[in-house]
């Protein structure tokens, strides 16, 4: 069933857009991100969706961070929502059954937190949202408690870990994981039918049927902290203008790397932060 060699993921071809086209043709991404004290992944993952191409970043945020999200990024939309008392989103105040029937893909996770609310909101997600899921950072931290919920699920999901996370998922090491990286990420994706992205250095995408693609670009300026909430918003772009979830995982990829290599031409790895990222889009 699984691929004895993993592909090398190529440069994505983007069909140019129709003149008549309006916002709503490409699409709405809603981000489920940020918590008091991590603003900026909320921030960087809603500017990188923005970015890529999508319609409209729908982003729902605590009230704590709103004012500077939206002084940062005004052309989101935002939903400023009550929190719990370290800031992070509060399960009640959030009206899923408005919001999900009004997007394309959904982000969940940058920057979120680990609190009972948001192992609420990351179980409510998995079971109930029926468009592509994006579960990046802290929202795999808390799936790790529930992981069999993924089974139940009615989504495409692709979940975005780098080995930490990943040997959270798995109750084991990250080093366990680095010895072992295409096997673990092949049986991962089959056993629980997602796309998985598993990052870093040579970052892997396992798709549910096997097969498994490899990225050969980007660059050691990368491996610092923000860097990973760009790509989880590029990929919920890509999946919110219609790209198929496991396609979108390998552009994003590919996107992400290719504009850090530029990002690093121009600034150098050791001064490469993730908004050149996003600017070299």
């Amino acid at each position: 069933m699984f691929s004895s060699k993993p592909e090398i993921i190529t440069k994505p071809i983007f069909k140019k857009r129709d003149p008549n086209a309006h916002k709503g043709t490409f699409g709405t991404a809603l981000l489920f991100c940020g918590s008091y004290g991590m603003a900026g992944a909320a921030m960087l993952s809603a500017k990188a969706a923005l970015r890529s191409g999508v319609g409209i970043a729908k982003c729902v945020l605590p009230k704590s961070i709103y004012a500077p999200f939206t002084c940062f990024l005004p052309e989101a939309v935002c939903v400023p929502t009550d929190e719990t008392e370290n800031g992070a989103l509060k399960f009640s105040a959030i009206d899923f059954k408005t919001l999900l029937p009004t997007c394309n893909a959904v982000l969940f996770g940058c920057g979120s937190g680990k609190c009972e609310d948001i192992q609420k909101i990351s179980e409510y997600l998995v079971l109930n949202c029926e468009k592509p899921l994006i579960i990046d950072a802290d929202g795999i931290n808390v799936l790790a408690e529930s992981i069999e919920l993924l089974k139940q699920s009615k989504a495409p999901i692709i979940l975005t870990p780098h080995p930490a996370e990943m040997a959270r998922l798995l109750k084991t090491d990250a080093e366990a994981v680095e010895e072992n990286r295409a096997e673990i990420a092949q049986k991962f994706a089959a056993e629980y039918n997602c796309t998985l992205v598993l990052k870093g250095h040579e970052t892997l995408v396992a798709e549910q049927n096997g097969k498994l693609f490899i990225n050969k670009i980007g660059n050691a300026g990368m491996a610092t902290g923000g860097s990973g909430d760009v790509l989880a918003g590029i990929l919920v772009s890509l999946c919110a203008q219609g790209i198929l979830p496991e396609v979108a995982a390998r552009y994003s990829v590919y996107l992400h790397a290719f504009a850090g290599d530029k990002a690093a031409k121009k600034r150098s790895q050791h001064a490469l932060i993730p908004t050149d990222i996003i600017e070299e889009l």
